[in-house]
Parts: C-alpha cells; structure tokens; sequence
C-alpha cells in the first residue's frame, strides 16, 4: 500500500533505514518500484543509518509488545 501512495504521489526519491523482511515492498521482500512498469520511477536509496534504525525500530516493536500485554493483562483483572 506505501510503495502505490509513494508511486501515485510521485515522489522522486525515497530514503530507506532498514529493510522490512516481513512485509517490504520496496526491495525487502519484493519491489514494487522496479518490478513493475509503473509509469513513475522512484530513485531508492538504501540503509541510511541503519544500525541505528533497526535498533528504533526494535524498541518500538518491544514498546508495543509490553503495552499490550499490560493492557491484556489489565483488562483479565
């Protein structure tokens, strides 16, 4: 759904921390962007600070983990 608004948009260029090995579609699991013949190109660039954004986005998937088992947790009292 991101890599069609990215298209749709026009965006010129896109910055990419770190791959989504789930659900990418912008060269993690497929691409969107080269595999098809849109009539928009969007220039990639990849892995920009890319410790750095694996570490926020572990933080913030652990942050979501604790949340909502505290809330689950929360709501069987």
């Amino acid at each position: 759904m991101c890599a069609g608004a990215l298209i749709n948009a026009r965006i010129k260029k896109l910055y990419i921390g770190t791959d989504d090995n789930k659900t990418g579609a912008c060269g993690s699991v497929l691409n969107l962007l080269e595999d098809y013949k849109f009539n928009h190109k969007i220039q990639v660039e990849k892995y920009i600070l890319k410790e750095e954004c694996e570490d926020e986005l572990k933080k913030f998937f652990k942050f979501l983990r604790e949340r909502n088992k505290s809330r689950k947790n929360n709501d069987e009292d």
